[in-house]
């Protein structure tokens, strides 16, 4: 079991680092010698700059994911001190 969610927390770790960098790739391909980003036009401007949120929040769950995965999957070692503080939102339910 252990294994499993290892390999899931690893993977899903790997690939919302993975996003962070085709973003960042992204905003680098669309600037100018200048530093200053350039579209096509205003539709253009406006369906990458919602791509880029959608893998900025896509990045943000595949880490977060990832990361409470391992911690699951090593609760035993070092996963509590990760798991903790999302219990206590939990049972509570404060943020």
């Amino acid at each position: 079991m252990t294994n499993v969610l290892a390999l899931i927390g690893a993977g899903l770790l790997i690939a919302g680092i993975a996003f962070l960098f085709w973003l960042r790739k992204r905003k680098f391909d669309r600037t100018n010698s200048s530093g200053i980003e350039q579209f096509d036009s205003y539709g253009h401007k406006l369906a990458a700059l919602f791509l880029d949120k959608c893998l900025v929040g896509v990045s943000a769950l595949g880490v977060i994911g990832g990361v409470i995965f391992l911690a699951y999957g090593f609760e035993d070692s070092w996963g509590w001190l990760v798991l903790l503080p999302l219990y206590f939102i939990l049972l509570f339910g404060i943020w």
